[in-house]
């Protein structure tokens, strides 16, 4: 499994995402540069491999999942042709707010909950109470992510190499 990393981006900084919607390698390369570049990747939050614990317990029917739960990872939209190789989503600044939202209300008791009812078909070999406490370490940090990208009004892109 490859490590998620979520960007909070303003409006000049999404416009070449957007536009390569559909082309996954220069959607790659253009996150790749914004990983490289200081300024941009200070505003990102690295979720480590808690990415899939996380969108599993929060949204186990993925992209039919309830809204805006399943944008915590998922986005409201997927931008990458090629889903095997590749994972982008995206979110508007609206429905960045949303999560963020969704989020403040999120406490660790409800997470657990939703963690121990992961269907079986979606645990990891690492389900248990470490990933658990793994994964509620890094919703802290996406707690405070979304609060700031709200607060920017920003666009928030997610990715996660396969």
């Amino acid at each position: 499994m490859q490590l998620g990393l979520h960007f909070r981006l303003n409006d000049a900084q999404i416009a070449p995402v957007l536009e390569a919607e559909g082309d996954d390698d220069r959607l790659f390369e253009i996150l790749a540069e914004y990983e490289e570049d200081p300024a941009i990747y200070e505003l990102t939050c690295e979720t480590d491999k808690a990415w899939d614990p996380i969108a599993c317990a929060l949204s186990p029917e993925g992209d039919d999942g309830p809204w805006p739960a399943r944008g915590v990872i998922g986005g409201s939209r997927q931008l990458q042709e090629d889903e095997d190789e590749s994972w982008f989503t995206y979110l508007a600044p609206a429905e960045t707010a949303e999560v963020a939202d969704f989020l403040a209300t999120l406490d660790d008791a409800t997470f657990s909950r939703a963690y121990a009812e992961m269907p079986a078909e979606l645990r990891n070999p690492e389900y248990g109470p470490d990933e658990e406490d793994y994964a509620l370490g890094n919703l802290t940090e996406l707690k405070s992510f979304f609060a700031a990208a709200k607060a920017e009004g920003a666009h928030v892109v997610f990715n996660v190499m396969h």
